[in-house]
Formats: C-alpha cells, structure tokens, sequence
C-alpha cells in the first residue's frame, strides 16, 4: 500500500525546472566529417547548374561563386551534451573550440522549444526539447 501511495505521488508530482546554459564550446566534439574539396565542387556543379538557377532567388547570393557556396555547405556536424550545431569547416577545430558564446535564445519551434547559442564568427549550437522553456539572462529555464 505504502509502495502504490509513493507511485502515485511521484506520478502527480511535477517536474522540476531544469536551468539550461550555453555549452563551452572548448568540451564540444565534431562527431560529422567535413566535405572535401572534390564533394564540394561536385555539389555545387549540380546545386547551381544552369538549369538549376532558380536556387538564386532575390538576395540569394548561394550560386554566384564556389566561395559562396561553400559558406552554406561546408560545415561539419558538432555535439555538446544536448547541443547540436553544424558549424564551419572553414574554421581548425582547435579555432571552433576556442569560439566565445555571445548570447542565448530561447524560441518556438512547431511543438517544440528551441534554446539557441550562438558564438562568435556566426556559430549557432542548438538544444531541441518538448519543455516549455523561458530565458532568464544568460540561462533557460526548461520545465
């Protein structure tokens, strides 16, 4: 009796607020592989074909040189705890790990919250959860 008074207690209980900061970008580790040169180009000669130019639509600047499309494309798969981001292979891991946080977000995403660092040079590493989140500061608090 004692054991199904407790369950049922638990069960009601709610949550408590967990407090969630930006990760230090110094314990992060790529966990994808940077494209090559050779996988770059042959995506940008089918990406940006002449037949494919509807890809450069208004301020798209995507398909004007390799360099711009590589600003979209060559990055690498990186992971932090419950961050994940894909950040530029144009960058030594040893520069992406030394990148300092600039501020956090916290936003709406469908049914899902989304709590959004982002660091120097444009790096963004995002946390994807069903909790409600809210920012406080520097930190979200997720429940």
């Amino acid at each position: 009796m004692k054991r199904l008074v407790l369950a049922l207690l638990l069960a009601t209980t709610p949550a408590l607020a967990e407090v969630v900061s930006c990760p230090d970008l110094s314990q992060a580790t790529q966990v994808g592989d940077c494209p090559s040169e050779a996988q770059l180009k042959y995506s940008y000669a089918g990406y940006c074909s002449d037949d494919a130019r509807m890809n450069d639509k208004g301020n798209d600047r995507t398909c004007t040189s390799l360099d711009e499309f590589k600003k979209l494309k060559n990055h690498a798969l990186w992971e932090a705890g419950d961050f994940q981001g894909y950040l530029q292979c144009s960058r030594s891991p040893q520069e992406t790990k030394a990148l300092k946080l600039l501020s956090l977000s916290v936003a709406p995403a469908g049914k899902l919250n989304r709590v959004v660092c982002s660091y120097e040079g444009g790096a963004l590493m995002v946390m994807r959860t069903r909790r409600h989140c809210q920012q406080q500061g520097d930190k979200a608090v997720c429940d």
